[in-house]
């Protein structure tokens, strides 16, 4: 009998000390399940792939960099530099009153309707020069200019200070004769500049040329 109840108390005791260590246990799942689940859905700080770790499509596709955009500008600043130094050179080495005049205005921007130094267009430059060094006001636009001078039957006729007309089907421009092929206009590109005739666009949209009969050359 006491042998039964021995076993009977022993019995007793083991699941009183498995019940107890059963919430335990269940406590420590728990947190390890808490803790995994909370790792798992957290987003992992280099969840998206570093810049370094794979290459952006994209990046092939970037727009030049600004050293390239600024070499391109360079160089055209270059080449503008370079045209209103050559003018410059070759007014001041014919030294005549036209070519000293013209020499100040080497360089001005062209802008259309302009009159002074700080923007010109063809008519108005040439409109400067005829007033300024020749005593001659000139009508404002080059297709009335035309209508002024005594035109040539031959370009080879021209003299210094003689006006230039270019455009096929009508005046769209005038520019002023320096001597040999030579002449300074105010381009739409590069502003008041010495250019030749020879150039195939000048040498096509060639129109006219003429003396004005007040100028003594």
């Amino acid at each position: 009998m006491k042998n039964i109840l021995k076993r009977l108390l022993f019995v007793i005791a083991a699941v009183v000390l498995v019940s107890a260590c059963v919430p335990v246990q269940d406590a420590l799942d728990s947190t390890t399940s808490k803790k995994y689940t909370s790792n798992t859905k957290r987003k992992p700080s280099s969840s998206k792939p570093s810049s370094s770790g794979k290459t952006n499509p994209s990046s092939n596709n970037k727009k030049p960099s600004s050293s390239s955009s600024s070499s391109s500008s360079s160089s055209k600043t270059n080449t503008a530099d370079a045209v209103y130094n050559d003018s410059k050179a070759y007014l001041r080495k014919r030294s005549t009153q036209l070519s000293d005049y013209c020499m100040s205005w080497v360089g001005t921007p062209h802008v259309l309707g302009g009159m002074t130094r700080q923007g010109v267009d063809c008519s108005g430059f040439v409109y400067n020069v005829y007033k300024d060094v020749y005593d001659i006001v000139l009508p404002r636009r080059s297709a009335d200019m035309e209508k002024e001078v005594d035109l040539y039957k031959s370009a080879s006729q021209m003299r210094e200070g003689d006006l230039i007309f270019f455009g096929k089907n009508s005046v769209n421009h005038v520019g002023i004769f320096l001597e040999g092929s030579n002449f300074i206009h105010t381009s739409t590109s590069k502003g008041v500049v010495v250019s030749s005739l020879e150039e195939k666009y000048w040498k096509e949209n060639f129109r006219s040329c003429g003396h004005h009969p007040k100028v003594k050359n």
